[in-house]
């Protein structure tokens, strides 16, 4: 069943017949200005024959060059494949082609590895692949039925038990849709070309493959999550596969190291770290807890001995905005003015949060002309509401507290 696409004035599309083709020369049979984008101009030439794979199906146009001229994009229309370069190339003349073989061979193992994987999956289970996009290094695969975890190793093993197998992979070109059982996502008439992986998977694609599943090296599956009532599947094979698993190994080392445990041990060192820290978190809050309920304590002994006060600032190191705010809101409950929160310290610079009782929020010194005042004379940015602002100066504290004593204490809040 040989392909016969080639005619006249249409690329002939040598990948269909050599995957492995990565450096071919080709006539040029059209040069087209594209619109400039961004001030660019673009050319789209057509050869009479290409192995660049244009855009399709969820996988991106092949790299390469055109006589040295690196192809920005590869797109097929009617028939005729499309190569973006910058610069125009005469009619007539024959060019030097290049594939970035590294980026082809990259995606020919993980497309067969998808193939093999969705092939075995459709025998056992009966779904079906209903998305598919690959990207340089990896495979997303939408499927219409919900696979296990346990489901997803079970077919994860079998696809590299067929990878040790080395079975065959090859093309056929049926001249009828019902001449051969294969997998497809759309309904196909004419210009059938079914990617057969011996004894495992029979799918329509126009893509280049792998000769063997030998080459497809190994299948891992690294994530999967629940999408539009189904599962999307995402996959690396080979080189992308082997260069994942040699950085979660380094990983893996790192994290030994710093929990002194053993590779199959890091797990419960891990968990006992983080059952540690919760513990340590929970006795952290509460003290916090005991440091607001002391601020709360000296806001009304300060009240008590000074009963007109209308003010008063907190400088603290350990609360964080949201405790801050919470003391704030309930401190301009027992202060009728503006109470305010710096947080940090003069090496760190300080955070600040001011609230201001609502009775009296329109009155005397506002909130947002205090935040602005602030900004010109402590080297600050911040704002906010008439009953709150917050933001961050870079003044020290003795500046902060000259500033206070001026334009707060002295004021009238």
């Amino acid at each position: 069943m040989k392909n016969e696409r080639t005619k006249q004035g249409v690329t002939n599309m040598l990948y269909e017949e050599d995957a492995y083709l990565a450096v071919f020369s080709a006539k040029v049979i059209a040069c087209e200005p594209l619109a400039e984008e961004k001030g660019e101009a673009k050319w789209a030439i057509v050869l009479d024959r290409t192995a660049f794979f244009p855009e399709g199906g969820g996988q991106d146009a092949d790299r390469g060059t055109l006589n040295g001229q690196t192809v920005l994009d590869v797109q097929s229309e009617g028939g005729a494949v499309r190569h973006l370069v910058k610069e125009p190339l005469e009619i007539g003349a024959e060019v030097e082609a290049r594939l970035d073989w590294e980026v082809r061979y990259r995606r020919m193992q993980n497309h067969s590895g998808e193939h093999l994987f969705c092939g075995i999956m459709n025998q056992k289970y009966g779904f079906e692949n209903v998305g598919f996009h690959m990207g340089d290094d990896l495979i997303t695969v939408d499927l219409d039925g919900f696979l296990s975890p346990e489901q997803l190793k079970e077919i994860e093993e079998e696809a590299n038990r067929a990878i040790y197998a080395n079975a065959p992979i090859y093309c056929v070109y049926p001249e009828r849709a019902d001449e051969l059982v294969y997998r497809s996502k759309i309904d196909l008439e004419e210009e059938i070309r079914v990617v057969i992986i011996e004894g495992f998977d029979a799918c329509a694609c126009c893509a280049p493959h792998v000769k063997t599943t030998g080459e497809i090296g190994v299948l891992k599956v690294i994530d999967s999550m629940a999408h539009r009532g189904g599962v999307r599947i995402t996959l690396k094979c080979g080189s992308s596969a082997y260069e994942d698993y040699a950085l979660l190994q380094d990983e893996i080392v790192q994290i030994m190291r710093a929990f002194s445990a053993k590779r199959s041990e890091c797990h419960l060192a891990a968990e006992r770290v983080s059952a540690q820290l919760k513990i340590q978190m929970d006795t952290i809050t509460a003290l916090k807890k005991q440091i607001t309920s002391l601020y709360i304590e000296k806001l009304h002994d300060s009240v008590a001995k000074e009963p007109g006060k209308r003010e008063e600032i907190i400088f603290d190191s350990t609360l964080d905005d949201a405790q801050m705010r919470a003391l704030l809101n309930e401190g301009v409950a027992i202060i009728p003015g503006i109470v305010a929160g710096f947080m940090g310290t003069d090496e760190s610079g300080y955070r600040y949060i001011m609230a201001k009782n609502e009775a009296v929020a329109g009155e005397g010194l506002l909130l947002r002309d205090l935040a602005r005042m602030m900004n010109e004379t402590l080297g600050g940015r911040g704002g906010g509401s008439p009953k709150m602002i917050q933001g961050s100066v870079s003044a020290k504290k003795s500046e902060i507290e000259a500033f206070w004593k001026k334009e707060v204490m002295e004021y009238g809040a």
